[in-house]
């Protein structure tokens, strides 16, 4: 073969890629045809087919952007529309990883990306004629949507649409764009029953200044996604997504989806709750303490101590609010009533029987009087002169002996069932909440707890 031939051809190619394709195909072009140089027989006609048949594809994009791009018949802030009808506009939410969410400020950060798609009547072409199926351009050379996140915090994610991102055309006219990266949404929180809580967050899509009637924003039959392309799982240590759910407006723009974020209890159950329930323990056997031991003081406030500890931990974790109270702050308070009715306890015994110590105690002598007063009404010689008040002085008087001999006792089994009621009450208060998301947590927290005690006892 001649290689003379070759060598024409090779240049040929070249010099018709000059006039079709741009500075940076032609040098490799022309790179090409120096390795070709090397080359020898039936190995230079192939390559020399291939660089051909490569040089017939550019020409034929570059003759096709230069037809669907012209200033003449397309102009990137006209609306992809033949007809009075909308643009519709198809959402899908690929999630990458929940990254936080932090409670205090309610701020929801989530990994992932966003697909755009529409179809844009002006850019179809004929496939057969191009020898060009699709193409990816800019997104500052077509019409995109005006779209952005419409509750989002300190988040760059869609901060100027998504007219710096690439965009796929094919010869149908259907555009996609994937916008991805990391967005931050306000999410408002309800510490109602934490830490059994779950949370709804929600990410906003809305339109600056298009209409319902000119743009529409759908969902896609499959509008949320995984990663892995499999069911939507996230691999973090505090929350979890147990559900979502998408919603379109028809006559506005706009278009959310809503995640319900289950916390997951271990971590709390171990730091708060093992500890508090092991105090509340406490609370009630220290009644067995005997009251001539300085112990048992120390010992109810020590416990009261460490529970108003911990009520500040939770208003540390949680979001100020003044609409609900958190489930672990009514534990926690219901564990201080209960330990702070020992505390008094304890100090009114003590004070009693210091009383009781100090002052001689001596038998009470029965004046003539009261005794014939009280002879008088049990043979009920008493006249009507005589007032039922004198004859109930007997009465008042029974009532006071048993306050003095049975009044302690009376005392220390009342205040011991209280603080029993109240430590009843604040575990009540754990294994009756309820969820949002999940209908009952009854079996969750059951669970933690028993986690909870294998951990501590075992």
């Amino acid at each position: 073969m001649n290689e003379n031939w070759l060598d024409n051809q090779i240049n040929a190619s070249v010099i018709k890629a000059d006039f079709s394709l741009s500075h940076n195909h032609c040098q490799l072009l022309r790179s090409a045809q120096h390795v070709l140089i090397k080359m020898g027989g039936i190995i230079r006609l192939v390559a020399v087919l291939k660089i051909l048949k490569y040089t017939c594809v550019l020409a034929n994009e570059y003759s096709l952007r230069s037809q669907l791009f012209d200033p003449s018949r397309h102009h990137p802030r006209v609306l992809p529309r033949t007809s009075s009808q909308p643009v519709i506009i198809s959402l899908t939410w690929t999630t990458g990883n929940v990254a936080g969410l932090d409670e205090i400020d309610g701020k929801f950060t989530l990994l992932g990306s966003l697909e755009l798609k529409w179809k844009d009547d002006l850019l179809s072409w004929d496939p057969d004629q191009y020898n060009v199926s699709s193409i990816v351009v800019s997104g500052q050379d077509i019409w995109t949507p005006d779209i952005y996140l419409g509750n989002k915090i300190g988040s760059d994610f869609l901060a100027s649409g998504v007219q710096k991102d690439l965009a796929r055309i094919d010869h149908t006219g259907h555009v996609t764009i994937i916008h991805a990266g990391e967005l931050s949404v306000f999410c408002s929180m309800d510490p109602t029953d934490f830490p059994f809580d779950t949370q709804n967050c929600m990410i906003l899509f809305a339109l600056k200044v298009y209409s319902a009637s000119e743009v529409r924003l759908v969902f896609s039959d499959d509008p949320i996604r995984s990663v892995s392309g499999g069911p939507l799982t996230l691999d973090h240590p505090i929350w979890t997504i147990t559900g979502f759910n998408t919603v379109a407006y028809q006559y506005a723009p706009l278009a959310f989806i809503k995640f319900c974020l289950y916390r997951k209890p271990l971590y709390y159950s171990f730091t708060m709750l093992g500890p508090s329930v092991l105090l509340n323990c406490l609370t009630i056997f220290a009644f067995l303490i005997p009251h001539d031991q300085g112990e048992k003081l120390s010992c109810g406030m020590t416990v009261f101590l460490a529970f108003v500890v911990f009520l500040v931990q939770v208003g540390d974790v949680i979001p100020t609010n003044s609409n609900a109270v958190p489930m672990l702050g009514k534990y926690y308070l219901f564990s201080i009533v209960g330990s702070a009715v020992m505390v008094i306890h304890t100090i009114v015994h003590s004070f009693i029987i210091a009383k009781k110590t100090n002052t001689s105690t001596s038998e009470t002598r029965i004046e003539p009087f009261s005794y014939k007063l009280e002879k008088h009404c049990d043979m009920g010689l008493i006249g009507e002169t005589t007032t039922s008040k004198n004859c109930s002085f007997r009465k008042f008087r029974f009532v006071g002996d048993l306050l003095k001999r049975y009044g302690l006792k009376i005392f220390n089994v009342l205040c011991f069932l209280s603080s029993l009621l109240m430590v009843s009450i604040a575990f009540a208060v754990l294994v009756t909440t309820n969820s949002s998301c999940i209908s009952c947590n009854i079996k969750d927290n059951f669970f933690c707890m028993c986690k909870m005690f294998e951990y501590f006892f075992l």
